[in-house]
């Protein structure tokens, strides 16, 4: 059976340019939508017939397709999403999902026939999958996306203010008198990554005082073990920082872990601190100050929405962001700079 991909193939044209030629979307050449049109007839090709028919009576289920089941931020979103499904008379089916894949078209069909969801949460890094929202409007499949990097037209979209958030925690440490903090950054392929970089960034410019340079950012892919591997780096420069942001928990978990291989005390030697607010950040100790995101108001929006009692406050198609409040939780992971370790 012929899919959206091998439409997309033989007419040459990308898989969003054959779905906006399905629905008749104006923004498409002539030639184009005929090129379109004759691969759909040579491949016998029809919208997904059989999983529109299957959704014609209305599912209670709302699907979630993630690709790091590992990270403690998908646990605790998978925790926030089942609790709001729960509350709304629903529930939540999972999936793992790489979109690197060679099958990865397949396997989403699979996924679709077999739980029969007719509403989905795409979540980060998802969400900004063009080819994955053409397919799922192929499939006329529901969608609410959950913190993309930016709004896509009539669909609605549940966030944070990442920027503003980091700026605030790293105005929390300028509080405190540091000059020198390092930032450890996430994965450079996701937009929160960046966003939390620039309000790290924007602090500093925000108080008049110079940047911080390239040795005081490294990169930690929202892994573990990349985090500590950077974290021992700037902890052994030869001007190390007083403070470490890291743009995770999981990330600040691990600089916990290279000051104790350093025999650097937390906060006296070096103050830490996270971004997500997951289980980790008060089993570590000292507990981890850090950005609490707030998952459960963003799950909850992100079913209302889902279920047709929420709407974007605004008709605009690209400002339909539904933004939920964060907040800073202040724990003991930091102090005054050390003056051994002043720069």
């Amino acid at each position: 059976m012929a899919t959206i991909i091998d439409v997309a193939k033989q007419a040459g044209v990308s898989i969003k340019t054959v779905s906006r030629v399905m629905n008749n979307q104006a923004n498409v050449r002539d030639s184009t939508r005929r090129r379109v049109r004759d691969a759909m007839a040579s491949l016998n090709y029809s919208p997904s017939d059989a999983a529109r028919q299957m959704r014609l009576g209305k599912s209670t289920a709302i699907g979630m397709l993630y690709s790091d089941p590992g990270s403690s931020y998908q646990s605790r979103l998978n925790q926030s999403m089942i609790q709001a499904c729960s509350d709304a008379g629903r529930y939540l089916v999972v999936g793992l999902f790489n979109e690197d894949d060679d099958d990865w078209v397949g396997q989403l069909q699979a996924f679709l026939a077999r739980t029969k969801v007719d509403s989905m949460v795409l979540v980060p890094p998802m969400c900004d999958s063009e080819n994955l929202k053409a397919c799922l409007n192929d499939a006329s499949v529901k969608y609410v996306l959950l913190s993309p990097s930016s709004p896509t037209p009539g669909v609605s979209a549940v966030t944070m203010d990442d920027r503003k958030a980091a700026r605030e925690m790293t105005e929390h440490l300028l509080d405190y008198g540091h000059e020198r903090i390092a930032h450890i950054a996430g994965h450079p392929d996701h937009v929160a990554s960046f966003l939390r970089r620039q309000g790290f960034e924007d602090a500093f410019t925000e108080r008049g005082m110079p940047g911080p340079d390239s040795s005081q950012v490294a990169s930690g892919n929202f892994d573990f073990r990349c985090a500590l591997s950077a974290a021992e780096k700037l902890l052994t420069s030869p001007n190390p920082p007083t403070a470490i942001f890291a743009a995770s928990d999981d990330m600040a978990a691990a600089v916990y872990m290279a000051a104790g291989k350093l025999g650097l005390s937390i906060p006296e030697d070096i103050s830490i601190t996270g971004f997500d607010d997951v289980p980790i950040a008060q089993t570590i100790w000292p507990a981890l100050t850090t950005v609490a995101q707030p998952l459960d108001n963003m799950a909850k929006d992100a079913v209302r929405v889902l279920s047709n009692s929420l709407a974007p406050t605004t008709k605009d198609a690209n400002s339909n962001f539904l933004v939920a409040p964060h907040k800073i939780i202040t724990r003991e992971s930091c102090g005054v700079p050390s003056a051994n370790r002043r720069g």
